[in-house]
């Protein structure tokens, strides 16, 4: 096993253990506002404020890692989440909650832009889409297993233990990643003078030596602008998926409690599949088409197929439809995961930690206002056909966005 597959098992782990933190309260959801008194809108609130945090710190952790490297941001922003993870298990109220989940989200920020520096300084640009891609394939994995795992764990432990053994991952992966990673391949022993002339083809000066990027570049450049709309739309639906499916599968499509953890995990599982799928078609076009073609089709064409889906679970009556429907739906929509990312390094090069973290900053706009604006159109009409139609309208907007954003052009 190489050197570079070994840091990305690593990686690999992380986002699995990141979406299980993540994923946890919508398993938890129920009990908690049951417990604490929440109403829908609150709850959508307690969801946006981890978003809210998570946005203002993404940008200071991608430019940390790019120019410390994420040896040492990803060993203190794991240990930080985890704290506040254990203490999602000790909130006595609704401020409570919404304090330590945004504190929570401030820890999180960072850790898929320090991934991506990362895997910009361990891998050749030709495996970066297929590495990025498989550290998302995690992410998925994690948010698969949560449902059914938090909710067989709150049944035997109650909800508030859960998050007490969850934490205890986080500082297990963090001690893991401290003792083995280097932030320079040549510095590993595991990496041999073959794989390490590999890693450095094509590899850009480490930004610690280049001219330092302004901000008014990031504002003025039409790439930064596209990706952030986009993702925009991505983060919309995504976070549907990651705060109230739980509770539409019980609520909206009458499924019992007891089978709400299975049926939450298939869109995840789709996801998972489609996120390698993206990354590596991504890879093999670029070989034979234009990089902004072999970036921008598959891209398009899985956030139309995800509008298409999204809207056939929100209109359909018999659950046999819409259920593989909203799992077929996220799977197209997580088709574009990697490829948002490669793209990143193949516009931002050895700045990818900052282009990637002002992507997932200001692209979470969606992310923040879709758990609150969700659970108001639900709590004051009662449906929720309406919210998964915007979400559909979005994946749309998103799709059109891609057609401004050019992977060659670099930052």
């Amino acid at each position: 096993m190489s050197g570079r597959s070994k840091a990305l098992a690593l990686m690999f782990l992380l986002t699995l253990v990141t979406y299980l933190d993540r994923v946890a309260i919508s398993a938890t959801a129920s009990e908690m506002s049951s417990e604490l008194g929440l109403t829908k809108t609150e709850m959508g609130h307690v969801f946006s404020a981890f978003v809210l945090g998570y946005v203002l710190f993404e940008i200071p952790g991608g430019w940390w890692a790019d120019r410390f490297g994420a040896r040492s941001l990803l060993t203190r922003i794991v240990l930080w989440w985890s704290a506040f993870t254990a203490l999602t298990g000790a909130a006595w109220s609704y401020w409570s909650l919404i304090v330590v989940r945004f504190l929570f989200g401030c820890g999180e920020a960072g850790a898929f832009p320090g991934c991506a520096a990362a895997i910009g300084r361990w891998f050749p640009s030709e495996e970066r889409g297929r590495a990025q891609a498989t550290i998302m394939v995690g992410s998925r994995l994690g948010a698969a297993f949560a449902p059914p795992l938090v909710i067989a764990m709150a049944t035997a432990l109650g909800w508030r233990k859960v998050y007490g053994v969850l934490a205890a991952l986080g500082v297990a992966w963090a001690a893991l990643w401290q003792w083995w990673y280097k932030d320079r391949p040549e510095d590993h022993p595991a990496v041999d003078a073959a794989e390490l002339k590999l890693i450095q083809s094509g590899r850009a000066e480490p930004a610690a030596r280049q001219q330092k990027i302004s901000w008014k570049t990031l504002a003025r450049n039409r790439n930064v602008w596209a990706l952030c709309l986009m993702y925009s739309g991505y983060t919309w639906g995504l976070y549907f998926y990651l705060t109230w499916l739980p509770t539409y599968l019980a609520e909206g499509r009458g499924v019992s409690w007891d089978r709400v953890g299975l049926a939450a995990m298939a869109p995840f599982l789709v996801a998972a599949c489609a996120n390698f799928l993206g990354g590596w078609s991504s890879d093999r076009l670029a070989k034979r088409i234009p990089l902004r073609w072999a970036r921008r089709g598959p891209a398009v064409v899985g956030l139309l197929l995800a509008a298409v889906f999204l809207a056939t679970a929100a209109l359909a009556e018999s659950n046999r439809l819409a259920l593989p429907a909203l799992a077929l739906s996220f799977g197209f929509s997580d088709l574009i995961l990697a490829i948002c990312w490669a793209t990143c390094l193949d516009i931002g090069q050895e700045r990818a930690g900052v282009l990637s973290g002002t992507m997932n900053s200001f692209g979470q706009v969606g992310a923040v206002l879709a758990p609150t604006v969700i659970g108001l159109i639900v709590e004051r009409t009662g449906s929720w056909e309406t919210p998964l139609l915007i979400s559909a309208g979005y994946y749309v907007v998103s799709a059109a966005a891609w057609f401004a954003i050019d992977a060659e052009e670099r930052l």
